[in-house]
Parts: structure tokens; C-alpha cells; sequence
């Protein structure tokens, strides 16, 4: 599996809850643009990683969205694919389009913590929460030299592999692209890596 669509597997809960919370969570952070980060990649930019564990954030709203990030409904996804998968990273992304947030192509494990070892499997799980279209900026993988767009309708769930080489352009829309992201490995990667990332292992 290089890339992968499920349609319509998110709850209606997860969905209505997600598309608040991450447009509420994007404002919390854009006063912080560019300062220190105590977690994940060490600093605050457009989307969010580490989202569950956000240093501006309750600690009731992150206890809710990890709550989300390690539901049953994601480990019976994951496990489809790893079979005993590691936590390692979720993250926010909103796009907007007073917010100049193109994605130029690459592949996730280009950022490591190993982007050579052959044998780390990564997931990228894309919660997509508003139907992605070309006016506001759809994903497109690299499927054998030829790039591909992908049209997921909300509360599908795209997946994509660690070193899937993908990319998406900006949002010319009035309305916001929003989308959670759950990463997940094969091996326990993130405790060292930049400023930490999880690593348990992600159980039912």
C-alpha cells in the first residue's frame, strides 16, 4: 500500500468535534509563529505537530485529542497495515486562504528520525474534514512517475506511507481545508528525535 482511501470511516462525533477544535487550536498558536516549541519539531509554524500535546493548549483539550488519536476506531484502521503499530506523532493542518500554505512534494520520512532504514514503516492517517477539491488545495501523491490527485470527501480517511512522495498547493477558497493527522510506525522512533516525539506503543 502506497497511498490508500477509506471512505467514510470517521464518526460523526469525531467529525463535528475535529472541525472545531482545529481551527480553535490554529488560533491559539498563530501569536507564536516562528518562537520555541517545547515538543516535537522545536517550533511553532503553520499546521501543528505534537498536536495532543500542545504547550498553549488545556490540558482537557489535549487529553480529548488524544483521546481521538488513540480511539478504537484508529487502532482497528492501523492495525489493518502494522499490526503492532507505535505512536509517534499527530498534527493539525488548516488551510486558508488568507495563509499561504502550499506543500511542495516530498515524503514524510525524508524528515526522519531514519529516513534510510528500509524497514520503518510509517502511516501517515489524514482525518480529512472538509471534501478536498482543487480550488482548496487536494492532495496529489506520485503513483509510478505520474502525479495523481486524490478527491476524499469528509470523513474519509487517507493513508499514506512514510515515503509516498506527495504534495498539495494553497487554499483559493473563502472556507478552510481542515485535516488531522495520525502518524504511526512500526518501531518506537521518537523519544530522541528533535525535541521528542511518542513512542509507546499504541494499544486497544
Amino acid at each position: 500500500m502506497n497511498y490508500k482511501i477509506e471512505e467514510n470511516i470517521i464518526p460523526s462525533w469525531a467529525v463535528s468535534y475535529l472541525q472545531r477544535y482545529t481551527e480553535k487550536a490554529i488560533r491559539k498558536t498563530t501569536p507564536y509563529l516562528g518562537q520555541p516549541k517545547e515538543n516535537g519539531s522545536g517550533f511553532y509554524w503553520g499546521g501543528i505537530d505534537m498536536a495532543s500535546s500542545l504547550p498553549v493548549a488545556s490540558a482537557q483539550e489535549n487529553a480529548m485529542l488524544f483521546s481521538v488519536y488513540t480511539s478504537n476506531f484508529m487502532y482497528d484502521l492501523i492495525t489493518k497495515y502494522i499490526p503492532k503499530p507505535y505512536l509517534f506523532n499527530d498534527q493539525i493542518v488548516v488551510k486558508n486562504k488568507d495563509v499561504n500554505m502550499p506543500f511542495e512534494p516530498h515524503y514524510d520520512n525524508q524528515y526522519g528520525p531514519f529516513p534510510d532504514d528500509k524497514s520503518l514503516l510509517t502511516i501517515n492517517c489524514m482525518l480529512v474534514l472538509d471534501d478536498f477539491t482543487d480550488e482548496n488545495g487536494t492532495i496529489e501523491v506520485l503513483d509510478n512517475g505520474e502525479w495523481v490527485k486524490l478527491y476524499p470527501k469528509t470523513g474519509d480517511i487517507v493513508l499514506i506511507e512514510g515515503n509516498c512522495v506527495h504534495k498539495s498547493s494553497p487554499n483559493t477558497t473563502d472556507k478552510p481545508r481542515r485535516a488531522y493527522l495520525c502518524v504511526y510506525s512500526n518501531k518506537s522512533i521518537g523519544k530522541n528525535f528533535q525535541k521528542g516525539f511518542y513512542y509507546e506503543e499504541f494499544t486497544n
